[in-house]
């Protein structure tokens, strides 16, 4: 269980932070991604990019990731953008589920990295702003928020 705290939910993080910024690098044709992961301050230093995606790593369970968009981002670019994270999430926990059964699920790490994905899709998709008790995403609005927010303009 220590494996999928320390490995598994920092990769879940991630994958869902990489969605969000493919989803911007997609749209946008000057668009920059910068992908925060166990820090989201400045004093996470940039550790290596991939064409417009910038990657700030210090090992840890929180992620975000944050965009330098250009202001002619339509709203439907703004939306598809906010949930392509969730998205994500939701096909690795698609994916994860066909083989809860498999002789491959070994020592529960595919049930773990399922239950992972399917709890960040819906903990992402609701549309609130995080509580302060809930640590780093504490203040933060979720992306089915930032949803909200993109289609009430």
């Amino acid at each position: 269980m220590g494996f999928l705290y320390i490995i598994g939910v920092p990769l879940t993080t991630l994958i869902h932070e990489i969605g969000h910024a493919a989803g911007l690098v997609c749209l946008a044709k000057d668009g920059v991604a910068r992908i925060y992961l166990g820090d989201f301050s400045d004093s996470n230093k940039e550790n290596f990019q991939i064409g417009r995606i910038h990657f700030h790593i210090v090992w840890g369970a929180g992620g975000i990731c944050k965009y330098e968009k250009p202001n002619d981002m339509t709203t439907f670019q703004s939306v598809i953008v906010s949930l392509s994270g969730p998205l994500i999430s939701a096909i690795f926990a698609t994916i994860l589920f066909f083989f809860l059964n498999s002789p491959i699920n070994n020592y529960f790490l595919i049930s773990g990295l399922f239950w992972t994905n399917l709890l960040q899709f819906i903990g992402t998709i609701i549309p609130i702003i995080y509580p302060k008790w809930w640590g780093p995403y504490g203040g933060y609005p979720s992306d089915g928020y930032r949803v909200l927010k993109y289609l009430k303009k």
